[in-house]
């Protein structure tokens, strides 16, 4: 890139001479003078970010399109080509004469052409000899929505409520018989105590019977209703979809978790 930085310092050193025959030496600023001919030091050294702040600083001072052509040369040398396009945009579109125009617009050409190499994350080299390259883009980090449960999961949920409810239930009507079954035989025992025939317990005692039967059916029901119930709530909760994911693939991440039981 040698014969380009002999060019641009060929064009720095014309370009301030058509500005200063469109304005008076006296419209432009003394410090805003300074300021372009130490960009143009600094230039000339191949200190390319110390000539950028004095021709930005110059160019806030007093505009010229000699600034801005100035810019673009040091952007394209420090490797910038982003900045450096603009710049000879922003050049070109003042109407500069036709040898500042063809010569801005191949060194815009230039650094377009490592736009793209850099869209293209292929290396390309500074008047410096430092490599530069894009950045590789960031992780894109995706979250997907949560997809509606399974209409199986949803009964399975449903159907193990209904039985621990069921379950339950049974369980407080088997203890109903349970206490009466005791009731009962307290009744027989008392009856036997006080001298009774068993013609006139036997009724009670029947009851009893009955009582600790239906208590002994109703537990048992209410033990495996409820067991049965909270093993078939659980596999319906399993079987949900869970409400969010966690996919990994090359260019994205997804993130989520997964529910278990």
């Amino acid at each position: 890139m040698r014969p380009a930085a002999v060019v641009a310092a060929v064009a720095l050193a014309s370009v301030p001479a058509a500005v200063r025959g469109d304005d008076s030496a006296n419209a432009i600023p003394a410090k805003a003078r300074t300021l372009a001919d130490r960009g143009r030091a600094f230039h000339d050294a191949g200190d390319y970010p110390r000539a950028i702040a004095a021709f930005t600083q110059a160019y806030v001072i007093a505009p010229s399109p000699a600034l801005l052509f100035n810019l673009a040369q040091a952007y394209r040398l420090q490797g910038n080509c982003d900045d450096a396009a603009l710049m000879y945009r922003r050049y070109l579109a003042t109407n500069p004469d036709p040898g500042q125009r063809a010569l801005a617009e191949f060194h815009l050409a230039g650094v377009e052409r490592c736009l793209h190499k850099l869209a293209l994350h292929i290396p390309i080299e500074t008047a410096a000899g430092r490599a530069i390259t894009a950045p590789p883009p960031e992780p894109r980090i995706a979250t997907t929505a949560a997809p509606a449960p399974s209409r199986r999961a949803q009964i399975e949920k449903d159907v193990g409520l209904g039985l621990v409810i069921g379950g339950g239930v049974s369980l407080g009507v088997a203890g109903y018989y349970a206490l009466q079954a005791h009731d009962a035989a307290d009744e027989v025992a008392a009856a036997y105590a006080r001298g009774a025939k068993w013609k006139d317990v036997a009724a009670t005692d029947a009851r009893g019977q009955s009582a600790a039967t239906n208590a002994k059916l109703f537990g048992i029901g209410g033990a495996v209703g409820l067991a049965g119930g909270l093993v078939t709530y659980l596999i319906g909760r399993r079987d949900e979809q869970p409400p969010v994911m966690v996919t990994t693939t090359r260019h994205s991440v997804t993130v989520g978790a997964r529910w278990a039981f």
